[in-house]
């Protein structure tokens, strides 16, 4: 009997082979093989095993793609992420099918056979597996998050390595701390119980939100519009703490293309925010902030309140700072898609919210040529001045938001498309901040189809809402009795409407038509 036992044994062990060490291939070296290849069509027996890291139906998984102006392919639904058992790196998963998800549920610790899926290699090296169902499951455990190997990390130690892996990012907070997690006009992007009220148009769909760490970097976070907790009134963290989620490589049309550097993150869901609430908790403190979201119509000024400023500087909401706007034209107090709520707080029924602070963005109306200075060859934007006289620390950061256009086609052109941060400590001599990349400025939307002097045009790229930019200013400017830092045009190219969008629209002498450019945030702050 005892002979017969040991038989069974060894027949189960012999079954069991795909399993064991020796046949489970790393994913590093399956990685290394699909790298050499490019694509690869698996034919042989080949099995990996590690954790999965994605979350069935948690809508976030993917970049959802626009396959026409107003329809979205919802790829978050077909796919998922598996990392190594020891996290250090990590594969996308492309399902056969919507109904495969359910058997690949977040913390699964599967060994899983790649035999007739194929694997491609992007760059920078990362891998997806194509066509993989329930039929390649080998082994399949559930675990917990207590499982997951823990790969903590700050913003700046990110590498190739971490892509499609699941990452906790150190000391971290939101740097534009009004609003909800995907501040955008809610008209415009999916339909689901958050906008269920007023049928959402379906045209957009996800959004960014900027997260800065305590060394001053700055990474993305990625949140798809059918994330039912991005807006649900109670706001975001305004403290410091963890930022959590899969580290993705992407791009964003709407956002302006290749806009993240390449990195972003993509909280699962809303716990992933792992960061304090309380503002006392923050790592950075305030020199001066400008959000106007007390909603009122006037502006703070050194002449009083004004409801229509020209060249008047304008005073900080918090801290003590002035703003001033320099291009000829007309500034006045325009929406903002900031609200931490979708309704009117006062009786939480839709009065046309819509996500919107009426009156919670700088808005400057111009004839386009009035951005550029055409004697001294440079851009007009805002200057900013403040003091850091009695202010010394590790990092001194700089953020703003914006966004072209009044939610109409004729206000969605002619405006300057790439900008820059530069600083001065007299006013006269300005530098570019080093290392700092021109930010691509995108058109807030307008409904389907718009009439433009007899011609109809489609917000095909516009955004979502206003874009969120940060620069890290040089710790040369601690101590200053003024700083000024400027955002203003870099370069002569203005966003011209058309059937396809175009972006080579040339700034010229004679480029008369009315340009609307807004400012919804601004922030100076030090740690």
């Amino acid at each position: 009997m005892k002979i017969f036992k040991f038989c069974l044994m060894a027949v189960a062990l012999m079954l069991a082979l795909p399993l064991s060490a020796a046949k489970v291939t790393s994913m590093r070296d399956v990685r290394d093989m699909v790298q050499k290849a490019g694509s690869l069509t698996v034919e042989q027996d080949l099995y990996v095993e590690g954790f999965i890291i994605s979350k069935v139906n948690g809508r976030n998984n993917e970049f959802n793609e626009q396959v026409h102006f107003a329809s979205i392919k919802n790829l978050d639904l077909t796919t998922g992420y598996i990392e190594s058992v020891t996290g250090d790196v990590g594969f996308r998963i492309d399902f056969a099918s919507r109904k495969v998800v359910a058997e690949f549920p977040r913390y699964a610790k599967v060994v899983i056979s790649l035999k007739g899926t194929t694997l491609v290699c992007e760059k920078p090296c990362r891998v997806t597996i194509k066509g993989l169902s329930d039929t390649h499951i080998v082994n399949s455990i559930q675990c917990s998050a207590e499982d997951l190997p823990r790969k903590s990390k700050y913003i700046r130690e990110i590498t190739d390595d971490d892509v499609y892996t699941y990452v906790t990012l150190r000391d971290c907070e939101i740097l534009f701390r009004d609003g909800s997690f995907l501040n955008v006009y809610e008209r415009y992007v999916q339909p689901s119980k958050v906008n269920k009220d007023f049928s959402a148009n379906k045209t957009m769909d996800g959004w960014a939100t900027l997260i800065c760490d305590k060394h001053g970097s700055q990474i993305y976070s990625l949140t798809n519009s059918l994330c039912t907790w991005r807006r649900d009134g109670k706001g975001v963290p305004q403290g410091a703490g963890e930022m959590c989620g899969v580290l993705v490589y992407s791009q964003h049309p709407r956002y302006g293309g290749d806009v993240f550097g390449g990195y972003a993150i993509r909280p699962v869901d809303k716990n992933d925010y792992a960061m304090e609430w309380d503002a006392s908790e923050a790592i950075y403190k305030p020199i001066a902030e400008w959000n106007w979201n007390d909603n009122s119509q006037y502006f703070n000024t050194e002449e009083g309140a004004l409801k229509t400023i020209s060249h008047e500087r304008v005073l900080s909401d918090v801290g003590e700072g002035k703003l001033t706007v320099v291009p000829e034209g007309k500034v006045i107090r325009a929406k903002d898609t900031n609200n931490p709520r979708v309704y009117s707080p006062k009786d939480g029924k839709n009065n046309g919210n819509y996500g919107i602070v009426n009156y919670g963005a700088l808005s400057v109306r111009t004839e386009s040529r009035n951005w550029w200075d055409w004697k001294s060859d440079c851009g007009k934007g805002i200057v900013i001045e403040f003091s850091t006289k009695r202010v010394s620390g590790k990092s001194l950061i700089f953020g703003f938001s914006f966004a072209a256009g009044a939610i109409t086609a004729n206000t969605s052109y002619g405006y300057p498309l790439l900008w820059n941060v530069e600083y001065s400590t007299n006013g006269t001599d300005w530098y570019a901040v080093e290392g700092s990349n021109p930010k691509k400025m995108r058109s807030l939307p307008w409904w389907y189809v718009n009439n433009v002097n007899g011609s109809n045009y489609v917000s095909e790229i516009a955004g979502a809402g206003y874009t969120e930019h940060m620069v890290k200013l040089p710790n040369t400017l601690f101590k200053q009795k003024k700083v000024y830092v400027r955002v203003v045009p870099v370069a002569k190219r203005i966003g011209t409407l058309g059937y396809d969008y175009n972006e080579n629209g040339a700034l010229r002498h004679n480029s008369m038509s009315e340009s609307v450019v807004n400012f919804g945030s601004i922030v100076v702050r030090y740690n």
